[in-house]
Order: C-alpha cells, then sequence, then structure tokens
C-alpha cells in the first residue's frame, strides 16, 4: 500500500494507438456484425469515411496487476469463478476516445445512420486492436513468471454472471478518471466505445487461448461472439 493506504500495482500498462491499422479490410468484421452485406456501395462510403475515422480515433488502453494477497477475501469470492484462485489480478480499460464516439452519436441525431455506422465500426475495430494489444502484454507478463493468464471478464458480458455493477470494484483499481473514460449512474461507460476487464493470473488458472476468447460461454446469440456457433460445444453435450 501506499501513504494513503491505498493498494498499489506491482505493474502498469500504458499503451496508445500507435501501429493501429485501420483500412476497408479491418474495419469490415464490425461492419459484418451490424449487419452490413458486402458491397461496392458500402466499400466506397467506408473509403471515403477511413480518412475521418483515423483523424477522430483515440486509442488507449491501460492495465494495472495486483497481488490478490492484498484483496479482502470478500472481493475475491465476488469474482467470476475461474479466477478466484488467481495469484494476481490485472484491471485492464481500452478506448476508442471521445472524439469519434460523440461525432458517430451527432452523424445518428442528423439522420445519417449509414455514415454513423461505419464510424462506429471504424471505433469498434481500433478499440479492438488496443485491447488484444493489451491482453498480449498481459499474458507475456504472466507467461515470463511461468504463470498462466485467463480470458479477460468484463462486467454484465458474457455468462459468467460477474454484473454490470461490479464496474465500481474494477474501475476503483484503475487511476482516477482513467483515459477520460467515466461511469454512468447506471454503471455504463462513456465514451461508449470502450472495454473494462478483469484477468487473472496464477498457477491454477487455466490458461486461455486469448485474451478475449469465447472459451468457457455459452451465449450463442452474442453479436461479437469470436467464433462460429457451428465450432461451439453447447453445455449439454459438453
Amino acid at each position: 500500500m501506499d501513504s494513503t493506504g491505498k493498494t498499489t500495482s506491482v505493474e502498469s500498462f500504458d499503451l496508445n494507438g500507435a501501429g493501429i491499422q485501420l483500412d476497408v479490410e479491418s474495419v469490415w468484421p464490425a461492419l459484418e456484425r451490424g449487419g452490413f452485406s458486402h458491397s461496392e456501395a458500402v466499400e466506397a462510403q467506408v473509403e471515403e469515411l477511413l480518412p475521418g475515422g483515423r483523424f477522430l480515433i483515440q486509442p488507449r488502453a491501460i492495465g494495472r496487476i495486483y497481488d490478490t494477497d492484498s484483496f479482502p477475501e470478500t472481493e475475491i469470492e465476488e469474482l467470476p469463478a475461474p479466477i478466484q484462485e488467481a495469484e494476481f489480478l490485472c484491471f485492464g480499460l481500452c478506448t476508442a476516445g471521445k472524439a469519434i464516439d460523440d461525432r458517430a452519436r451527432a452523424l445518428c441525431d442528423e439522420g445519417e445512420l449509414i455514415d454513423s455506422m461505419i464510424l462506429d465500426a471504424i471505433a469498434m475495430t481500433g478499440l479492438s486492436q488496443i485491447g488484444d494489444r493489451l491482453g498480449r502484454a498481459i499474458f507475456d507478463w504472466a507467461k515470463g513468471r511461468g504463470l498462466s493468464a485467463s480470458r479477460a471478464f468484463s462486467p454484465g458480458a458474457g455468462a459468467s454472471g460477474w454484473g454490470l455493477e461490479n464496474q465500481r470494484f474494477l474501475f476503483a483499481y484503475l487511476p482516477r478518471d482513467p483515459l477520460g473514460v467515466r461511469l454512468t449512474p447506471h454503471f455504463l461507460m462513456q465514451p461508449s466505445k470502450s472495454v473494462s476487464f478483469v484477468i487473472g493470473i496464477g498457477g491454477r488458472v487455466k490458461q486461455a487461448a486469448y485474451p478475449f476468447s469465447c472459451e468457457g460461454c455459452d451465449r450463442f446469440d452474442c453479436a461479437y461472439r469470436h467464433i462460429p456457433e457451428s465450432e461451439m460445444v453447447r453445455p449439454e453435450a459438453a
């Protein structure tokens, strides 16, 4: 703990958007999840909006790793079951920034729904890339110490049962006003193109294949599923 009595992290990650790739090919998966069909007209519209999207987006990510010995037992018991025996916890936050979020919302208010959805897809693509970069850095930290790392668990997402109200717990272990992201009274994040999560690290943690994985989640209706439904094992068939 520091002089104020606050738990201090054993490792910190602070990443910016350098090297983020935003082109039609990289943005297209996010457009497909939004219901777009591939066409020359849409592709041309994406090409037209990409320069502005690259200018507006500000992908950033932070992560803070803590030794679980410094946590009250009551907080450990509230974690998703797969990481309750973790030796370390990494709290992460990624965002695409406020400017692109505001512009997409303004376009929607102006009735430019297609342009708004394309900007959203550009923001989601940048967010996904910076999130994956942070996840890989956390995995590398664990591997370098001979430990395993879980997939990322986000409050209110997936089938872990870790409710949205846990945003308050997660944000308590991040810097004050992290990356300009704030929580609403209903625990939603603003800017909306932001993601928060916790990853468990330890010898008794099952190693995940990817930081943002669908492993262990049985939500077949999820728009952000990373693998086709046909390749997933339903719980009753396991």
